[in-house]
């Protein structure tokens, strides 16, 4: 792949839990860092679920192989691009020639928590 096809920039979010003032735990999403990335989209669904429309993306983004895109968990990790947030579904490294890795993410679905409790 030509480093000039990574030309999409993307966040990752990497889940903390905080302690407020008065010992309350509330969980947060922070950036952690931000790369370069080629972005393709894998698919396009559409879902009804009592009466509501929900439109799921699957998205695959490529990007170079860091000490900091290796240490990425799909538990603990989100992607964020153009605005919008996607669960880490799958990560792909490439063990062979150690350049790229692939990342498979899609949008949240209809009815799932936004944070961890």
């Amino acid at each position: 792949m030509e480093i000039g096809m990574l030309n999409q920039r993307i966040s990752f979010l990497e889940h903390h839990t905080r302690k407020d003032n008065i010992g309350n735990h509330k969980a947060q999403w922070e950036e952690v860092f931000s790369c370069w990335a080629n972005v393709t989209p894998n698919s396009s669904t559409e879902t009804t679920d009592a009466g509501v429309t929900k439109e799921i993306y699957s998205i695959e983004f490529i990007v170079r192989q860091t000490a900091d895109t290796m240490r990425i968990n799909p538990t603990t990790h989100r992607v964020q691009f153009r605005g919008l947030t996607y669960n880490i579904d799958g990560i792909l490294p490439n063990y062979k020639s150690m350049d790229y890795m692939k990342i498979i993410a899609g949008t949240r679905k209809a009815g799932e928590q936004d944070d961890f409790y």
